[in-house]
């Protein structure tokens, strides 16, 4: 049994779960037994002793399956999805950002929220192949037609193990990712841009969010290298949906106490959290290019 690495939350709870048992469970030597070195195959066998026991609630022995099982596709999926990750990397290279990114609505380079989403119909497809293939019809045909329930299910699991605010890939900022998106979604861009960027801290359980549009550089012809601030438009009424309770809604055409700009501010609780949300005009002036724009016409990627 490890206790470290990745599963070592979940072993902690099991731990604990087989401890508090009247005998000891019937799967509790062949966990004893999985250390650094047992394939994923093995902790399959064990996760589905857990679930034939019953020792843990149905959702919680839903994700351990369901999860063990994407490490096993993950694991086997070779070169099928290469086709696409070629693609996104060569966007990326030529436009000069990093994977991923959160993009306002419709501002993404061409083709590449498509590929995106090609690529994870494709992840999908290979995934509940696998999931039919270990015997896990049920949960393949969940995944398939109703896709919502199977992450309601993962999510309920998850939390068995892991608690509300955390995590198994150590990132306890989901919050702060989909308080991103949420901006995202209330923007327009009115010139092309790059992935938004953001900064935050805390203090005494008080949030600042800083999230922004970061710069673009031109390439070619005679404005070749120079940095430009794209612009955009906020839907006020749309971003407010994010927030339980607003206690300041305002616009600042200086930032205070330093002049870093105009923003705009909100002030309240989101997913049950003390924020200050400022949504910058332009990004700080340390901040990256978030993209590279080639005026020059060239043939679709």
């Amino acid at each position: 049994m490890e206790n470290e690495g990745p599963y070592a939350v979940v072993n902690a709870k099991l731990k604990s779960l087989a401890q508090a048992l009247p005998a000891t469970p019937p799967w509790h030597d062949a966990w004893a037994r999985l250390g650094p070195d047992s394939t994923e195959e093995e902790r399959l066998g064990v996760y589905d002793s857990i679930r034939q026991a019953g020792s843990v609630p149905d959702a919680a022995s839903f994700w351990l399956v369901s999860r063990i099982i994407d490490d096993i596709a993950t694991r086997d999926v070779g070169d099928s999805l290469r086709q696409y990750e070629d693609r996104l990397e060569k966007i990326e290279e030529t436009y000069g950002f990093d994977e991923g990114g959160v993009w306002p609505s419709g501002t993404a380079p061409a083709n590449y929220q498509q590929i995106r989403n090609e690529y994870h119909q494709a992840w999908g497809q290979l995934y509940a192949r696998k999931l039919d293939e270990l015997g896990e019809h049920e949960m393949a045909r969940l995944f398939r037609e109703d896709n919502e329930r199977f992450e309601q299910l993962s999510e309920e699991g998850r939390q068995y193990f892991y608690g509300s605010e955390s995590n198994p890939d150590n990132s306890p900022m989901i919050w702060l990712h989909q308080l991103v998106e949420t901006v995202a979604e209330c923007m327009t861009a009115d010139s092309p841009m790059g992935p938004l960027g953001y900064r935050y801290g805390e203090d005494d359980d008080y949030w600042e969010v800083d999230i922004y549009p970061t710069p673009v550089e031109l390439v070619g012809g005679a404005v070749d290298g120079k940095v430009v601030a794209p612009g955009i438009t906020l839907d006020v009424e749309e971003l407010r949906s994010a927030f339980e309770r607003i206690d300041s809604l305002n616009w600042q055409s200086l930032g205070l106490p330093i002049d870093e700009g105009p923003r705009f501010v909100v002030e309240g609780t989101c997913q049950g959290r003390n924020v200050l949300l400022q949504i910058l005009a332009y990004a700080p002036d340390d901040e990256e290019v978030g993209m590279k724009l080639n005026t020059i016409p060239q043939h679709p990627i």
